[in-house]
């Protein structure tokens, strides 16, 4: 499927069938007396589904003798979350999906692809205390497709991505405190494992070591830290911050790899919406092709801080 000829996504139908049920049993006995008392969790309530489907669009014109100058562009996308939750006494199995695409074509230049992200994200939750449970977490995320870098003068540039090239994957289990009544979590693990996996030979020097570029695929053991906020700060009006933070323990240990999102939310209406969302990254092994002052590549490679930032206004629909 090339760049060009994009113009949306198949989505593929995720279907689960899935079954948990608890049960506990506590016993007292007297010298006569038996008593047992069964807790059970029914399925059907137990499980809760939450969709979110956005679409946004943002145009600009200019005609030829315009002073104030600018780019004819017009700009489509997609964020939509899936959220599928368990929750029984102080159990829980919470499941996020989590897709955004967007597409975008500047003066007479083809469409080009400017968002790209499958994400599932994935926490089970046994709480022991009244800010505290043990947690595991798996989390996942890629591309759709292939992916490539926009100049700033509008041209497609190199690749820089399609389907599982890269691939970040995080597995482990820890502690979470939470506050506010689990508006604010602060989830630890010291025994994370990192897994980046590039399924393009010729985009793995992009992403892994150059020692492992052939393999197309690094293991890294660390310690986690991420940081959730998710509070309505007036009405109708929500932000929300996730943030991690990995370092290696066998490798540059004390250096993060830092992936934080920030998102305010707008709800204009029941279905209009806006938001505007920032991103920040640094990864030491994602590196770049450095250019000098005017623009010219300089034939060294180094990691960047990456950021992006966005304001979206368009359809949404929770249901």
């Amino acid at each position: 499927m090339t760049l060009y000829r994009t113009t949306g996504i198949l989505f593929v139908i995720l279907s689960f069938s899935l079954l948990l049920s608890a049960q506990d049993t506590t016993t007292k006995a007297t010298e006569e007396v038996k008593t047992t008392i069964k807790d059970t969790c029914d399925p059907a309530s137990a499980w809760s589904f939450k969709k979110s489907v956005s679409l946004f669009l943002a145009q600009n014109a200019f005609s030829d003798y315009f002073k104030g100058g600018g780019i004819n562009s017009i700009a489509l996308g997609t964020h939509d979350e899936f959220l599928l939750v368990y929750k029984c006494q102080d159990r829980s199995w919470e499941n996020k999906f989590n897709f955004k695409y967007g597409i975008i074509k500047l003066a007479d230049f083809p469409f080009q692809k400017n968002e790209d992200l499958i994400e599932f994200d994935s926490k089970y939750n046994h709480q022991f205390s009244k800010h505290l449970r043990l947690t595991g977490l798996f989390n996942i995320q890629t591309r759709f497709h292939d992916h490539y870098e926009i100049k700033k003068t509008g041209e497609r540039g190199k690749l820089i991505g399609n389907f599982f090239a890269p691939a970040f994957i995080n597995v482990g289990s820890g502690l979470d405190y939470f506050i506010w009544d689990k508006a604010f979590s602060i989830y630890y693990t010291p025994i994370n494992s990192k897994i980046t996996i590039v399924n393009d030979p010729d985009l793995a020097p992009q992403y892994l070591p150059a020692e492992l570029a052939d393999r197309g695929v690094r293991y890294e053991l660390g310690t986690l830290i991420r940081v959730e906020i998710k509070k309505e700060i007036m009405e109708n009006v929500v932000f929300q911050t996730i943030g991690n933070f990995f370092t290696n323990h066998l490798n540059s240990f004390g250096n993060f790899d830092v992936d934080v999102e920030n998102k305010i939310d707008f709800k204009i209406n029941k279905f209009l919406s806006a938001n505007i969302v920032t991103k920040l990254v640094y990864d030491e092994d994602i590196l770049f092709d450095l250019v000098d002052s005017e623009g010219v590549e300089t034939g060294v490679k180094g990691p960047r801080t990456q950021f992006q930032e966005r304001f979206n206004i368009g359809l949404s629909h929770t249901f």
